[in-house]
């Protein structure tokens, strides 16, 4: 019987199968050419492995698509006819259960999905693989698996719309389709994702015989009926985190800086569309102009406009040069925290002979127990890497690295290099300078555990970053990368954004998690809390 179905089956399909492989032929012709071009345009060619590693800008993206449409018109091709021919009652007679009925036509469709997505997959892996590191190419493998198996969801959800009878089970059922493109979409294929992938592949079997079941007017019993729930609860919620996380746009209802002209902390507050409101807590408000009047260090521009400058301030005068010299911000936001795939780096080569920082042509990354510099021309340079590694033991370097921070782009006037941190907690600086590789360790206090780190290359040279350890403490870095600790009460960096501004004064860190919004002064001289305040939404 199954070699039947299979038949059957494999003769309605053919000149869709036929048609697909001739599409995805030319599919991956393009990509190929365009993928070439790109690489043979762009200079140097490792800018396309920075695109790919730290943008996370993959060449082979839209292919999803072309993996869920093949899903989805397999199901069309497959059952349509039946439902329009009226042909599908006869199908659900065969002498067999209707659970068999469906396992042999799900077997037999998913076998042919996997068999088609494998050879599409090691196509486009065979591509790939030309132009990227094998750590790359490691992830597309990973991303190809995650195609195949989101076209074997799309073929079982989309077959169970097909053939159900029913109008509102239908709706449901679309809604749970509905919210797996939704999250496809905009998915990295973590672990997580995997896991609920699988949860659904071995779930959408039992959507579809529910929907066989609709055409006798039967349904499965309480137990598929609560999963069937379950599962749509779990999407409604991780559609829900997925809408806050990558569409939701960003909202302040409060902006607080500290005025040396009232000498007192002003705000802005944010009503939505546009509307506004200007002045002291608990004191009294203004209107637009006397709250930019307020703030001579952040609208000093529309005061050289205005001929207003420069200013005065407690018998000090400020001219334009030196605000602009002062300003210096940094931010912060929780998906900062966010883990790339792949900690995969340019390692810049500044030459003292030339002022502009040219991007690089190798990259680094560390890799379970071992550290690879790559570059385009000669791939896997084993030499360097060697070496490099060889400069880890001396210095007592534990894998594997726990973190790398830095700021991979030449737009630049400096390059700090990167900061890692080693298993055993200890941080090291790693850059490249006039063609030799620069390694030494950064001593810290070894119980501040480190989760996040921003480098500045800035002309100011006051500061070159900031970090965040474990215990929501806020450090500023010296040049040097010394820690200097910020008192900020009650600050969370899992939940809070942050922005540290210098003014021409003081300091001014500002952090809220959109209900409550602090700010905190600091002096510039020895980074004493002068003053702060609290607003609550």
């Amino acid at each position: 019987m199954l070699k039947s179905i299979f038949l059957k089956e494999f003769m309605k399909l053919k000149y869709f199968l036929i048609l697909s492989i001739i599409f995805y032929i030319i599919l991956l012709s393009y990509y190929y050419f365009k993928l070439n071009f790109e690489f043979s345009t762009i200079e140097p060619e490792s800018m396309m492995w920075y695109k790919f590693a730290q943008l996370e800008n993959k060449p082979y993206s839209y292919f999803l698509y072309f993996y869920m449409i093949f899903g989805t018109t397999f199901a069309f091709a497959q059952f349509l006819p039946e439902i329009i021919q009226k042909r599908v009652k006869l199908t659900i007679h065969l002498p067999l259960s209707l659970a068999k009925i469906t396992f042999y036509h799900v077997t037999i469709s998913i076998i042919i999905i996997l068999l088609l997505s494998s050879i599409f997959s090691i196509l486009l892996l065979m591509v790939n693989n030309q132009y990227y590191p094998k750590e790359l190419v490691e992830i597309m493998i990973k991303d190809s698996f995650a195609f195949s198996l989101i076209s074997i969801i799309s073929y079982s959800l989309v077959s169970a719309l097909i053939i159900e009878q029913n109008k509102k089970v239908f709706i449901l059922k679309l809604v749970i389709f509905i919210l797996f493109i939704f999250l496809s979409i905009k998915s990295r294929f973590f672990i997580q994702d995997f896991s609920l992938f699988f949860a659904l592949i071995i779930f959408s079997p039992f959507i579809l015989l529910d929907s066989f079941y609709s055409i006798k007017h039967q349904r499965l019993g309480k137990i598929y009926t609560s999963a069937f729930a379950i599962f749509l609860t779990i999407f409604i919620y991780f559609s829900y985190e997925n809408y806050e996380k990558n569409y939701q746009k960003e909202f302040y209802k409060y902006y607080i800086f500290y005025s040396d002209i009232e000498e007192d902390f002003v705000y802005q507050k944010n009503f939505g569309a546009h509307q506004f409101e200007y002045g002291i807590k608990n004191s009294k408000t203004f209107s637009q102009k006397e709250y930019e009047d307020t703030l001579p260090f952040v609208y000093y521009r529309n005061l050289e406009l205005q001929n207003r400058l420069p200013v005065v301030i407690k018998d000090r005068i400020f001219n334009k040069d030196e605000i602009r010299d002062a300003k210096l911000s940094f931010d912060y936001q929780p998906r900062y925290l966010e883990e790339k795939e792949i900690d995969f780096f340019p390692l810049f080569n500044p030459q003292s002979t030339v002022a502009m920082i040219k991007f690089a042509e190798e990259f680094f990354g560390f890799f379970n127990k071992e550290v690879k510099i790559y570059d385009f021309d000669n791939k896997y340079l084993e030499e360097s890497s060697n070496k490099l590694s060889k400069n880890l033991q001396e210095l007592n370097f534990v894998f594997p690295a726990k973190k790398i921070f830095g700021k991979p782009t030449n737009i630049k006037p400096f390059d700090l290099g990167y900061l890692i941190i080693d298993n055993d907690n200890k941080m090291f600086n790693l850059r490249k300078y006039d063609n030799k590789i620069i390694l030494k360790e950064i001593k810290k206090d070894k119980d501040i555990e480190v989760e996040y780190i921003y480098i500045s290359e800035n002309r100011q040279k006051n500061f070159s970053g900031y970090a965040i350890d474990k215990n929501n403490n806020f450090y500023l870095l010296t040049w040097d990368f010394e820690f200097l600790k910020l008192d900020l009460p009650k600050f969370d960096y899992k939940n809070m954004r942050l922005r540290f501004i210098s003014e021409p004064t003081h300091y001014l860190v500002r952090y809220d998690d959109g209900k409550n919004y602090f700010a905190v002064r600091f002096s510039k001289d020895n980074l004493q809390k002068l003053n702060e305040i609290k607003f609550e939404d």
